[in-house]
């Protein structure tokens, strides 16, 4: 059991990829938790993360975000990080208490 699962939270992942890539890739990194798909921007345009604009004047595009929620399904803490696509494990788990 992982540390965000012990704070009795879980971990879901989202993707504009399609579901059969990111099911791919999630066998590949033998990740244990789902993924979902948002080829449409729905989720990224309700959070906030699909205004940003992209690289290579590819425009808008959906920021690399991580997302706490709590269990009032509003958003306790966020952390986007579209240049390191990195967040340190630390944090969120301090979110996720906090939450």
């Amino acid at each position: 059991m992982t540390a965000i699962e012990s704070a009795g939270s879980r971990v879901v992942a989202v993707s504009t990829d399609s579901l059969q890539s990111s099911e791919s890739l999630a066998s590949q990194l033998q990740l244990a938790f789902p993924i979902l798909e948002d080829r449409d921007h729905l989720l990224g345009s309700a959070f906030d993360v699909y205004r940003l604009p992209g690289g290579m004047d590819m425009g808008p595009v959906d920021s690399h975000s991580i997302f706490v929620i709590n269990r009032s399904g509003q958003i306790a803490w966020k952390q986007l990080a579209p240049d390191t696509m990195h967040v340190s494990i630390e944090e969120v788990i301090a979110a996720v208490n906090a939450a």
